[in-house]
């Protein structure tokens, strides 16, 4: 390769990082830091966490619901389609306990498809670590309200307080981008199922150093409550 196009490629590529932090330092961030309940929609018309307290520091948990008049109860949208549906993931540590406190809950669990209401769930559904899941409303007659239960939980990475703080910041501001979700994913030891997991761990840790470096976070201070 001629040395004026190692050049080329050289200030290209810092121009792309330099323009990339610029926009990623002039987001505006709406300030939840500290509230118990937070969406993800300005309009308050997808979803909410409740995050309840901790009574010991082994665990994390909160209230999800997902409003049946918003986005996410369109019944119409195939469910995996929809915003509040995760994509199928699994997490590498901890075990999820989800307990049905209203609606009518779908979900996916390794390769099977289930439905069931406040009377036919597991009381708690426990998913192990490495289980690929999702869930969604399956009824839009009433708000789908689910208790989710995290363990083992510490405050760096994993599951916890601050990861749903931030992602569900980044939804609502719209400043999401797949090196902020990349940021995001690998922090929180969570990893799509797209491709087997040796190989989606590479992907996403290289997308996060990535997005480290063009000046996506995995904490921000509007949203982050210590």
């Amino acid at each position: 390769m001629h040395w004026w196009l190692k050049s080329f490629v050289l200030v290209s590529f810092i121009a792309w990082v330099v323009y990339y932090r610029f926009l990623a330092s002039q987001l505006i961030r709406t300030r939840t830091k500290g509230f118990s309940h937070i969406s993800t929609s300005l309009k308050n018309n997808t979803e909410t966490y409740h995050f309840l307290q901790q009574s010991e520091s082994s665990y994390f948990e909160f209230e999800n619901t997902l409003y049946a008049h918003g986005l996410c109860g369109d019944l119409e949208v195939a469910p995996l389609s929809r915003p509040c549906t995760p994509p199928l993931h699994i997490h590498l540590r901890q075990i999820e306990y989800f307990t049905l406190l209203q609606g009518q809950l779908g979900y996916q669990l390794g390769d099977e498809i289930i439905s069931c209401d406040v009377h036919t769930c597991p009381k708690p559904l426990i998913i192990q670590p490495g289980v690929p899941h999702t869930f969604w409303m399956n009824d839009n007659k009433e708000d789908l309200t689910v208790l989710i239960r995290v363990e083992p939980a510490n405050r760096y990475n994993g599951l916890r307080r601050a990861f749903f703080e931030n992602f569900g910041g980044v939804i609502r501001d719209e400043s999401v981008s797949i090196w902020q979700i990349f940021v995001l994913f690998d922090n929180a030891e969570t990893y799509l199922t797209t491709l087997p997991l040796s190989i989606m761990k590479i992907i996403t840790r290289i997308g996060a150093l990535i997005g480290q470096l063009l000046g996506f976070k995995h904490e921000y201070e509007e949203y982050t409550t210590d």
